[in-house]
């Protein structure tokens, strides 16, 4: 039995605590701590954008409990969605949905629509592990905490100037490795991507 949503947002901000600093109201979504100094244990990896996406999607006014099909949700084995703004970028809330999947291993698809940073704000020393990837030809950065391999993994995907699509996968237990809450986000990603496309 999963446990209640606060109680989970609450055990994994009190887990990510020394490692980020999250907004009011948030479920832990990862904001860098960039350092004054500049320097880093690991190089500042660029997640800038190529000239050129597939489509520029804009993200302003659109409703991120739509950004999944009812098709879509079924092959992610969602039940139930939820509106619930989230503090991606620190200051700044964006309009979000908690996709829930209730099944023996439960989790939770973030989908949140950032109109007011590029996935460049991912760029250089902080608290987070950042790599470039690609999403359905979108320029991607993929997101964790530095230090831990339990809590979570996010994708987000350039889709305009100073756009991004951030999804991200949270589980309710510890049965997912790292790298199966990274294929999760970036599954999460490449359909979100597909729907948004459609709505613009």
């Amino acid at each position: 039995m999963r446990p209640a949503k606060g109680v989970f947002a609450a055990l994994l901000a009190a887990a990510a605590v020394s490692a980020c600093t999250t907004g009011g109201g948030t479920t832990g979504t990862p904001t860098p701590v960039t350092s004054d100094t500049g320097s880093s244990d690991t190089p500042s990896t660029s997640t800038k954008a190529p000239a050129a996406r597939p489509k520029e999607i804009k993200l302003d006014g659109i409703d991120p409990c739509k950004a999944l099909t009812a098709a879509q949700q079924t092959e992610l084995k969602i039940d139930e969605s939820e509106s619930d703004p989230s503090e991606v970028v620190k200051g700044t809330t964006s309009p979000s949905c908690a996709y829930t999947s209730n099944a023996e291993k439960s989790y939770v698809y973030r989908v949140t629509l950032i109109s007011n940073e590029g996935i460049d704000h991912w760029d250089g020393p902080s608290n987070l592990d950042v790599a470039p990837k690609q999403v359905s030809g979108y320029a991607a950065a993929q997101v964790m905490l530095k230090g831990t391999s339990t809590l979570e993994c996010s994708v987000a995907v350039d889709v305009a100037d100073e756009q991004q699509l951030f999804v991200q996968f949270l589980p309710y237990s510890r049965v997912f490795t790292q790298d199966e809450m990274c294929q999760n986000a970036a599954k999460g990603a490449e359909s979100a991507l597909k729907t948004l496309q459609t709505l613009k």
